[in-house]
């Protein structure tokens, strides 16, 4: 289900709920609260080492890497080794228990799987003759980077839970079209909504329930924030 359906079932349901003509809730607002839920709920189940259906995950199918200042490398020069960095920060993904969920990151013709290890783990691997040039990745400062053989791929996709889908979406239109602004790219209101068709019930019930709660206890609304109304995203 697109994003405006949802937002709309929300928006009707909590109309009715406050019994208010003076009571005004934005699309965005709505968002931030769509996000919290879905990320509760994904995030229990990843606790509890639930499967998590492919519905829920999106994919980063362009990252395009660059070549560090040799200040950011954990390699020496002389082990044959490069550090590449993705261009821009990755959209933030979800967390579980003990990390990130990041399912899978790999070259984009599939031929290259790369694991995740700290930054600690590679530091002293390096020296290893055996896992030096082992395909990995670690993130830090919101950036992922790549160890791994001067030959390696420039690009790489990324797939994972993302806390906002739509700045994972956007950063896949940006990247796309290789602007700071895209000029044809779809509407935040108009993308799926990533989460299992039989979760969005459960989903607009906790998010209605939680904004009618809200408004009570406020007692007042004053919300204006529009940055997924009119679509627009800050590119990190």
């Amino acid at each position: 289900m697109v994003l405006k359906e949802i937002i709309q079932r929300i928006q009707s349901l909590y109309s009715k709920g406050v019994q208010s003509r003076d009571s005004r809730l934005s699309s965005r607002h709505i968002y931030n609260k769509l996000l919290t839920v879905r990320t509760r709920l994904l995030s229990e189940e990843s606790n509890k080492k639930q499967k998590i259906s492919n519905w829920n995950y999106q994919t980063l199918s362009c990252v395009e890497l660059i070549k560090v200042p040799l200040h950011e490398c954990i390699c020496i020069p002389s082990n044959g080794c490069e550090v590449l960095r993705s261009k821009y920060k990755i959209p933030k993904p979800l967390t579980g228990m003990n990390n990130h969920i990041i399912s899978n990151v790999y070259s984009i013709d599939g031929s290259i799987k790369y694991s995740e290890v700290s930054i600690l783990e590679k530091k002293y691997s390096k020296g290893n003759k055996y896992t030096k040039f082992k395909p990995d990745y670690y993130i830090q400062n919101g950036y992922l980077y790549i160890t791994q053989s001067l030959r390696g791929p420039k690009i790489i996709s990324v797939e994972g839970l993302f806390e906002d889908p739509v700045t994972a979406r956007l950063f896949e239109q940006y990247c796309e079209n290789d602007c700071d602004e895209c000029n044809n790219c779809v509407s935040p209101m108009d993308l799926d909504f990533p989460i299992d068709s039989d979760r969005i019930d459960i989903i607009v019930e906790f998010a209605v329930k939680e904004l009618i709660q809200a408004f009570n206890t406020l007692g007042k609304e004053d919300i204006t924030s529009n940055s997924v109304d009119d679509g627009k995203q800050e590119r990190q």
